[in-house]
């Protein structure tokens, strides 16, 4: 008799111990104290055997881990929550937050694979506007603004906006990067005027027009070494750099470009959510 009373009170403690860690857990997320709560949201992971109570902690780790900008830690977390043994409305939740994880971690492939994913694991549940605006703004940061397009369509359609005055009617021009290259490969600082850099496309032209005039004149005056060691190395190392300069001011360019047109669309993306 004793025995068994103290199995169920050891039964009730456990009980009361896993509702009171969850509590403290919310008390500490509340107050920002994000490390702690993290660490009591584990101990109710380890000592609960209820899905409810598992998926609540998880979730509230989660939570944390996004706080403290460890989005990607997140992402590998909630994957390991999935595998474990929910009902589908719990799972649904925890796919629908590692999505939100991925993104804010930058992993926008796997944010699409994940989106992707969604409607045949869950094919019950209609993708909520919230989804359909994350997968508009990681095909945008892609620069898959063809897809994008489609994208925005739909969720405009769906949440009854204007579908006319489209964003993407006006895409950033992007420019070449083999076109900065080959320009620079035969006219010196042709690639960076390209890239709007005329101060840069200046300087290289002046560096390299005098090497050149160096390793002519020496050559002229019978200096052969000069002409090869210094003047034709000086005017090759600045072309080889000049080509490989306009390469990367180009590829600046463009994401700089992009990054303007993504950070505007946000905002409209977001407008059609609220």
């Amino acid at each position: 008799m004793t025995t068994r009373f103290c199995l169920i009170c050891t039964f009730l403690c456990g009980i009361c111990s896993i509702a009171s860690a969850q509590t403290t857990g919310d008390s500490l997320f509340a107050a920002g104290h994000y490390l702690a709560a993290r660490v009591t949201y584990e101990r109710v992971l380890f000592m609960s055997t209820e899905p409810v109570e598992q998926f609540s902690a998880a979730m509230g780790k989660a939570r944390c881990l996004k706080q403290q900008g460890l989005n990607a830690q997140a992402v590998t977390f909630l994957n390991s929550q999935i595998q474990a043994i929910y009902p589908d409305s719990l799972t649904y939740q925890l796919r629908r937050e590692q999505i939100l994880c991925a993104y804010l971690a930058g992993q926008f492939e796997n944010t699409l694979s994940l989106l992707d994913r969604l409607p045949y694991l869950h094919p019950d549940i209609p993708a909520p506007p919230l989804l359909m605006a994350v997968r508009v703004l990681s095909l945008n940061e892609l620069n898959r603004w063809t897809e994008a397009d489609t994208a925005y369509r739909a969720l405009a359609t769906y949440t009854h906006a204007d579908t006319v005055q489209t964003p993407y009617k006006q895409l950033p021009r992007l420019k070449s990067e083999k076109k900065a290259q080959w320009l620079s490969t035969f006219i010196p600082g042709a690639g960076q005027f390209y890239a709007g850099k005329p101060g840069e496309a200046g300087l290289s032209i002046l560096v390299q027009s005098a090497g050149l005039y160096f390793g002519i004149t020496s050559f002229l005056r019978g200096y052969y070494l000069s002409a090869w060691g210094v003047g034709a190395g000086l005017f090759g190392s600045f072309h080889a750099g000049g080509v490989r300069r306009a390469e990367v001011l180009v590829r600046q360019l463009n994401q700089q470009r992009a990054a303007a047109f993504n950070s505007q669309l946000r905002q409209q993306v977001l407008k059609l959510i609220e």
